[in-house]
C-alpha cells in the first residue's frame, strides 16, 4: 500500500508540473486561471492583493467586492448609502469652483435689458454693453433623482477703477444650468467719495428644481449695463483694476448644492 502511495504521489507532482496556468472545473477548455462553470461556495475567507510574501487584505465588514475594470484587480469597497427617510431631502453633491482670473469689463453704451427665467446665455450676453463668462467657473454636476432641488451661489468682489465722485456703473451678474439663466442679480457701485477704486463683495444666488436626471453644466456671465454720470474707467468682476486690492483678494467662487429625494428603487450603487 505504500508503494501505491508513492506511485500516487509521483503522478500528482508529474501531473501538477505539467499544467502551465489554467485549471477547469466541469470544463475541458478554461479561460481563465481558474475556470468553474458551475456554483462557487467560500467557506472562510477573501483576501486580495496578495503575493509571494503577504496574504492580502480582508474586506471590511459591510465591504462589497468591486471590478476596476479591464486588466485591473478587484477591490474592496465599502458602500455609503446610509437608511433614507421617505420625502425627505439630503444633500448629494456638493461642486465648487474658483478663480482669480475674472472679467473686465470695458465703457459701452447702455442695455437695460429686463432678464427672464431660462433665458439663453447668449442672449443675455448679446446686444450693446461689454459683457462675458467667466469661464474658469464652469462646473459640471450630475442629479440622481428626479426630486431634487439645486443651489447656486456665486461670490465674487467688483472694483471700480475711478477718482471722480458720484461716478460708477449698473452691471448685472447671471448663474445659468446648461445655458439656461436660473437667477440674476443687478448692482450698482459707484464713487461716493474723492477715494479712489472702491469694491464690493457681491452675492448671487440662484435655483432649479426637479430637473431630469443626467448630468449639467453651471456657468456664471457678467454684463455692463451702463455707465453712471459719464464713467469711462475699468470695470473688474473678480479681478482687481486698481492697486487697492489684489486678484486674490477679488476672486470669484462658485458652489453648487444638489439635493435629492433619493428614489427607494435606486439601484446604482455608491462607494468610498
Amino acid at each position: 500500500m505504500k508503494i501505491l502511495n508513492n506511485i500516487l504521489l509521483i503522478n500528482l507532482a508529474f501531473i501538477s508540473s505539467s499544467l502551465f496556468a489554467q485549471v477547469g472545473v466541469n470544463t475541458n477548455t478554461p479561460r481563465t486561471t481558474l475556470d468553474i462553470q458551475g456554483d462557487l461556495g467560500i467557506r472562510s475567507k477573501i483576501y486580495l492583493g496578495g503575493d509571494e510574501t503577504i496574504t492580502g487584505k480582508l474586506g471590511e465588514v459591510g465591504s462589497v467586492l468591486v471590478s476596476q475594470g479591464a486588466n485591473q484587480p478587484p477591490t474592496w469597497k465599502v458602500l455609503r448609502r446610509p437608511e433614507f427617510k421617505p420625502e425627505t431631502y439630503y444633500l448629494i453633491n456638493y461642486e465648487a469652483s474658483s478663480d482669480v482670473g475674472g472679467l473686465t469689463l470695458r465703457n459701452g453704451s447702455a442695455n437695460k435689458t429686463l432678464y427672464t427665467k431660462n433665458m439663453s446665455l447668449s442672449s443675455f450676453l448679446g446686444g450693446s454693453g461689454d459683457g462675458g463668462e467667466i469661464s474658469k467657473l464652469s462646473k459640471t454636476f450630475k442629479v440622481n433623482n428626479s426630486a431634487n432641488k439645486i443651489g447656486l451661489v456665486f461670490e465674487t468682489v467688483v472694483h471700480l477703477n475711478s477718482n471722480s465722485t458720484n461716478a460708477g456703473v449698473d452691471f448685472a451678474c447671471g448663474v445659468f444650468v446648461d445655458d439656461q439663466l436660473k437667477g440674476v442679480r443687478v448692482f450698482t457701485l459707484n464713487q461716493p467719495t474723492a477715494s479712489v477704486g472702491p469694491f464690493y463683495t457681491f452675492t448671487l444666488l440662484g435655483s432649479a428644481e426637479n430637473l431630469p436626471k443626467k448630468e449639467y453644466t453651471a456657468k456664471v456671465a457678467c454684463k455692463r449695463r451702463e455707465s453712471i454720470n459719464s464713467f469711462t474707467g475699468d470695470f473688474g468682476i473678480g479681478k482687481a483694476v486698481y492697486t487697492n486690492i489684489n486678484d486674490f483678494m477679488a476672486q470669484s467662487t462658485l458652489r453648487i448644492e444638489v439635493l435629492e429625494i433619493p428614489d427607494a428603487n435606486n439601484n446604482e450603487p455608491v462607494y468610498n
